[in-house]
């Protein structure tokens, strides 16, 4: 029995709460967030301290019109500004940089679940990933602003409280009940806000996802006339989006309303009560222009305390999207074995019509698999690929498919139907890493850079062969190229055709060179001539290496004559076994679905 999921998390060290989230963020950044909250309390108490500045030279310098005492002032105030500028200016660089390093940590550690995790994906859209990995990690780590300025801001409160009290007793008790209670009428809805905020960035998330969709297929909505739909469909996820939004920045106005208003009645209060010394005679004019400036200060560091509560909800449903990435993607319970060879093993894998498969792929061998249920060939290729149930039905060199270290491109490569090209060029598609994801780069205790692959990929260190570009014919593409291999490949390839897509995939399996390769119909965009070329030059290819083992999933009759052997899953029946020309001999139904 798997453990519990929170139980895995915890063992990679990554928190199971948003506040433990939040806390190892400041944990992390410690070195920064320590002296700028420092700087930036300086920068608070300057502010405080000019207004008390200002009352003192009233006293001692305008009305006994002392000239030294006022050049003394003055200089006294240049050097109180200069402290203000400079400590506001490096408290706040500080932070930033705590800000700014946090939040790519936090995209790179958030990006490197759907990486390296099986099934990661399997119960949330991509665009919705894509919005946590990015928006949510930036907003998470606007706990550090929260800490700058909502923390200075509260220490320059405590300080000019003591400031008041030692001044007028009675205006320092108005200050200091009344400040707290408008700080707990701000905090209260502060638990609303986060809720409303996380709906907000779940529907920002999804009308991401809507449009990321439109995007991929946009070319089939134009040629079946569906802009309009798709149009209507995005202004739906992005009113949603819309309203969510309006929800939240209503609750955080409401709040930062009520926190205003609150400090309103303090000043009122205060100025109420200085004014009542004043003419009693209890209280200098020097003293009363310190009072009602220290008071009016007062309103911005509760303006950043109120905003800052806003932010920190903001800051907390982020940080719970991060968190519930993590927990639908749970870590392997073992994930660390290594295949023994290339034999590979289907015994009872659980067909989506109920049915039952056994294949075997013995080393040095070439199987061809025609599944005449498109679900049947998904079912086939997801289980060894290790993304579904069945992959526990998977023997690959000995050990079981669900048990295999996630990185083991070396071993072990299952080339889907669909073909996803990335941002770079043909070779950079091609050459890809495959070691690039290795257990130390993946540590959790260093979630920087080398959490996705550590030093920048060499194409030297990872050449293509003349080999490989011959047998998926890239050569053919690239040589009517200016730039070669070096051809700029454009999101997703949209800048070339289905087939140089298709073979460019093909070239990028073949270089992988693993023990045991699975291709998905890796040639159906191809032309019939080029299909043949391409079926015969894999057979060459695969069989010149002795031990590997190749599982082609295809009705293409062009690699079912090249296999070795070929294994027929019909509609309903049992699965049948033999050559291509034995199967067509003694096979109706096989022949139909070859020969589609």
């Amino acid at each position: 029995m798997s453990a519990p999921t929170s139980t895995r998390r915890q063992d990679t060290g990554i928190p199971s709460t948003a506040n433990g989230l939040l806390l190892r963020a400041i944990g992390r950044r410690r070195r920064l967030v320590g002296p700028g909250l420092v700087l930036m309390t300086m920068w608070q108490v300057s502010e405080a301290l000019v207004p008390i500045a200002i009352g003192v030279i009233v006293d001692r310098a305008i009305i006994p019109l002392d000239r030294w005492a006022m050049l003394w002032s003055v200089l006294g105030l240049i050097a109180l500004f200069t402290v203000l500028s400079l400590s506001y200016r490096f408290g706040a660089r500080l932070s930033n940089r705590a800000l700014q390093d946090e939040a790519h940590d936090l995209r790179v550690e958030a990006t490197r679940v759907p990486l390296t995790r099986r099934r990661a994906m399997d119960d949330a859209s991509s665009g919705d990933v894509l919005s946590v990995c990015s928006a949510d990690a930036d907003v998470a780590a606007l706990v550090f602003r929260q800490i700058a300025l909502g923390g200075s801001a509260l220490i320059g409160i405590v300080g000019i409280s003591v400031y008041l009290l030692w001044t007028d007793l009675l205006v320092g008790l108005i200050v200091l009940i009344g400040v707290p209670l408008s700080l707990v009428l701000v905090a209260l809805p502060s638990r609303v806000i986060s809720r409303h905020s996380t709906a907000q960035q779940t529907a920002i998330g999804m009308a991401s996802s809507r449009a990321t969709d439109i995007m991929t297929g946009l070319r089939v909505l134009k040629a079946g006339g569906g802009e309009r739909w798709a149009a209507e469909q995005y202004r739906d996820a992005s009113r949603a989006a819309a309203d969510a939004g309006i929800v939240t920045a209503e609750r955080t106005g409401r709040v930062q309303g009520i926190g205003s208003l609150g400090m309103a009645v303090v000043l009122a209060l205060v100025l109420l009560a200085a004014g009542y010394r004043v003419l009693s005679g209890e209280m200098a004019i020097g003293t009363l222009v310190s009072v009602v400036g220290v008071a009016v200060f007062f309103e911005e560091p509760v303006r950043l305390i109120t905003a800052m509560v806003g932010i920190f909800a903001r800051s907390h449903g982020a940080a719970q999207r991060l968190v519930d990435l993590q927990a639908s993607a749970p870590v392997d319970e073992s994930g660390s074995e290594v295949p023994a060879g290339s034999h590979l093993q289907v015994s009872g894998l659980e067909l989506p019509d109920g049915r039952e498969l056994d294949l075997e792929v013995t080393a040095g061998e070439l199987v061809a698999l025609v599944a005449e249920q498109p679900a049947a060939a998904e079912a086939v290729t997801l289980a060894i690929a290790g993304h579904s149930d069945g992959a526990d039905a998977v023997l690959v060199g000995g050990h079981r498919r669900s048990r295999l270290a996630p990185a083991i491109a070396d071993h072990v490569v299952v080339a889907p139907h669909r073909v996803d090209l990335f941002v770079g060029t043909i070779r950079s598609n091609i050459a890809m890493r495959h070691d690039a994801l290795g257990d130390d780069a993946l540590g959790d205790d260093a979630p920087g850079d080398a959490a996705l692959g550590g030093k920048p990929i060499d194409d030297d260190d990872n050449p293509i062969s003349d080999e490989v570009l011959a047998a998926s014919a890239v050569a053919e593409i690239v040589e009517h190229l200016p730039d070669g291999l070096d051809h700029v490949v454009q999101e997703g390839g949209r800048n070339l055709s289905g087939g140089q897509r298709q073979r460019i995939a093909l070239a990028r399996a073949l270089h992988a060179d693993p023990d045991v390769l699975v291709l998905h119909d890796p040639t159906s965009a191809v032309d019939a001539v080029t299909e043949w070329e391409i079926a015969q030059a894999v057979r060459r290819v695969r069989t010149s290496r002795p031990g590997q083992a190749t599982l082609i999933v295809t009705s293409s009759p062009p690699f079912l004559a090249t296999a070795d052997r070929v294994v027929h899953l019909p509609r309903s029946g049992e699965t049948h076994s033999g050559t291509h020309l034995e199967l067509r001999e003694t096979s109706a139904s096989y022949r139909s679905a070859v020969d589609r």
